[in-house]
């Protein structure tokens, strides 16, 4: 491909960012095109991301490039990106993508990134097992193509979710039956709490008659959710993994404040 590239320690790259003078004062350019074979095409691309998003897919939200591009995201203070999902594993708040190789991409959040809390899992019941709790949702990850370079500077808030609890036991003597409480959510932007996982439910209780020997059945209390990047307690039910704030193949440039612990 025609364009612009940069020596670094005798590997050619695109550069991450080009400057101008423009009457006496530098400033870097927010998009870059080059001519090849009579056709103009983006180099350097430059987006602002002014709105909260869920799910986000940098490479799909740019229209799944097919050649190599350097592109710089500016994610504005108020700006919080975070999985939403409605059950199941939490999915990543942002995937970079897979972009060609070669290319190069700098994020600059100034916002709040953070993959959801997992969910936690059903007590057991006289006609059902107690369940696991999800995972909780990555806050930024590459994607499947590790072949081109990603940078964050962070100056905001990057988070992982944490797991949910497992489902608390079901406690059972004869036909009374005590059902088992349910796993709370672990931490996440969109959980009840950002920071701290929520308190697993107690079982409910039974009370025998007399006539049956009296006494009280209570189900387990189900799991406490993981805080951020931690797994969810385990009861009867496993307690769901906790997700990374920012996965592998990542430099960070500047840390920020970063909840969980970086794959």
């Amino acid at each position: 491909m025609a364009g612009i590239y940069v020596n670094d320690e005798g590997t050619w790259k695109l550069p991450k960012s080009i400057w101008v003078n423009q009457l006496g004062t530098w400033r870097v350019c927010k998009n870059v095109y080059v001519k090849s074979g009579g056709a103009w095409k983006e180099l350097i691309q430059t987006i602002d991301i002014t709105s909260s998003k869920s799910n986000f897919n940098l490479y799909e939200y740019l229209g799944s490039p097919t050649e190599a591009l350097s592109v710089v995201v500016n994610i504005s203070s108020f700006v919080e990106i975070f999985s939403q999902d409605t059950s199941g594993n939490r999915t990543p708040a942002f995937t970079v993508g897979s972009f060609p190789s070669g290319s190069t991409v700098v994020i600059n959040n100034n916002g709040y990134i953070s993959g959801g809390g997992g969910f936690g899992g059903l007590g057991g019941t006289q006609i059902a097992n107690a369940q696991n709790g999800t995972d909780g949702g990555d806050g930024i990850i590459k994607g499947s193509n590790n072949n081109f370079d990603i940078t964050i500077v962070n100056t905001g808030t990057i988070a992982s979710g944490g797991g949910g609890g497992g489902g608390g036991v079901v406690v059972k003597d004869g036909s009374y039956v005590g059902t088992g409480g349910q796993g709370g959510q672990g931490a996440g932007i969109t959980a009840l709490s950002r920071t701290q996982g929520q308190v697993g439910s107690s079982g409910s209780c039974v009370t025998k008659p007399s006539i049956a020997g009296g006494g009280t059945i209570c189900g387990g209390k189900g799991g406490d959710g993981g805080a951020n990047g931690e797994d969810g307690e385990s009861k009867s039910g496993n307690g769901g993994k906790g997700g990374i704030p920012i996965g592998s193949g990542i430099e960070v440039a500047v840390s920020g404040t970063i909840l969980g612990a970086v794959g």
